[in-house]
């Protein structure tokens, strides 16, 4: 079995991955557990616990590269995070975990005091600095959905085109996974109710037109693949001058979606 609890920074800790790895469970569930726990240190006026006993860092992924967050955590810290893990087996990994803390507290006892400063130092260092990348990051995330909102707004005051449009409802399908067809049924459905426009109808009726020409020439009427690429909800909307409403409501939407996704910072 892997090592329970290392020495990292003048203490004895463990770290999300190993918990991951004993108690069997996925690393993003155990990151899950822990950031409940910070959440309710905060909201019960001890973020600065929560701080000093877990520790926010990153490893890189040995298949893909790709850099993720984990905890480090003191004795403390595990026994908040492992409380609720009660199993039988759990119960035993507990009592490893803590023996292991034990130990390794022991041996930190047994270090001169110049060096358990001196890396206590270091820890409050690296965790200094730890979050001030951290700040750095939430703060460039934010810069990006500002932007986001910059562009909306323009969006919202500028005469919309077809194109424009369409790559709205792109935008808008990106950021719900909403299929296209339920985005313009969801917009043409606020379209009746705020201005009695009923675009599918409309366009319902035009594609009847057109057939009726099809089959007074030919005898027969069009492919429904064909009619619909002859009549659609963008163009009629073109016609009818209904495309700004359908773009002023839809940027709206796609504002909400948005402002959902701004981090909440906690001052």
């Amino acid at each position: 079995m892997k090592e329970l609890v290392f020495i990292e920074s003048g203490r004895a800790v463990t770290d999300s991955l190993t918990v991951s790895e004993v108690f069997n469970k996925e690393h993003k569930h155990v990151i899950r557990d822990i950031e409940v726990q910070l959440e309710k240190l905060a909201e019960a006026g001890e973020k600065d616990w929560g701080v000093s006993n877990f520790g926010l860092t990153q490893y890189q992924h040995p298949q893909n590269k790709q850099w993720y967050n984990k905890y480090s955590l003191t004795e403390d810290a595990f026994a908040l995070v492992a409380m609720s893990y009660v199993t039988p087996e759990a119960m035993k990994m507990k009592i490893k975990f803590l023996d292991e803390f034990k130990r390794l507290q022991e041996q930190l006892q047994q270090r001169t005091p110049q060096m358990s400063q001196l890396e206590i130092v270091a820890h409050i260092a690296q965790q200094m600095v730890q979050r001030e990348k951290e700040d750095a990051r939430r703060d460039q995330e934010l810069q990006s959905l500002k932007s986001g909102f910059n562009t909306l707004t323009e969006n919202l005051t500028a005469i919309p085109d077809a194109a424009k449009v369409v790559d709205l409802v792109n935008e808008y399908a990106r950021w719900t996974r909403i299929g296209h067809n339920e985005i313009y049924n969801r917009v043409y459905d606020i379209m009746k109710d705020q201005h009695g426009i009923d675009v599918p109808q409309k366009v319902k009726n035009e594609r009847e037109k057109v057939n009726q020409v099809q089959i007074a020439a030919k005898g027969k009427p069009y492919a429904e693949s064909t009619l619909k690429s002859k009549v659609n909800g963008i163009d009629v909307m073109v016609r009818n001058g209904w495309l700004e409403k359908f773009s002023v409501i839809l940027t709206s939407l796609l504002a909400q979606e948005k402002a959902n996704a701004l981090p909440v910072f906690e001052g």
